[in-house]
């Protein structure tokens, strides 16, 4: 990714789902939530979306966290210089056009601070910050690579997972993004 751009506001949140609505959620509807934001990401022109250069993604199901959710790593251009809105903003995209009012999210940007076990890799990152982009390379490999925590009712057909259960995203209008790893599943 640092290749390409010399930074990038690196962004996470949980996208989950209200609490009144949560059992109702099946796989399904996450599946067809999260094909639905990233067919979104890669189709159509908006301003929130089109500066999203990249996406990693890992669909969980736990009880402490609210059921089925979703983990999103996005690099976005740092055109923008605020992390926490720029999340915000995209969080509130997948609660009102995404999941028509059915969705929630977690900021992680909004609470930086609270990042102890890894270190900070999330928020303005830039090429030369060796400290930020290893804090980043280790919550990718340790938190969003884990093996556990995946949803309960899923089928052998079910494309999502495979032998590291997460995937990525390369928008069509982004050149900036490449494959870190053979073991992601593209979209």
């Amino acid at each position: 990714m640092f290749d390409a751009a010399s930074r990038y506001l690196v962004l996470h949140l949980t996208l989950n789902y209200n609490a009144k609505f949560r059992d109702k959620v099946t796989l399904r509807t996450i599946q067809k939530h999260r094909d639905l934001l990233f067919r979104q990401i890669d189709e159509y022109p908006h301003p929130l979306l089109e500066a999203i250069h990249g996406t990693i993604w890992k669909l969980e199901e736990g009880e402490k966290s609210g059921g089925l959710h979703l983990h999103l790593l996005i690099f976005y251009s740092a055109h923008r210089k605020s992390d926490i809105l720029v999340a915000r903003d995209i969080g509130e995209y997948w609660v009102e056009k995404v999941t028509d009012g059915w969705g929630d999210y977690w900021n992680s940007n909004a609470c930086k601070e609270n990042l102890t076990r890894w270190g900070v890799g999330i928020g303005q990152v830039n090429r030369r910050d060796y400290l930020k982009r290893g804090s980043l390379q280790a919550f990718i490999a340790n938190y969003l690579a884990k093996a556990d925590q995946v949803p309960h009712d899923r089928s052998e057909d079910d494309k999502l997972f495979g032998a590291r259960s997460f995937g990525y995203l390369q928008p069509a209008n982004s050149v900036h993004f490449r494959a870190a790893s053979a073991s992601l599943h593209s979209y």
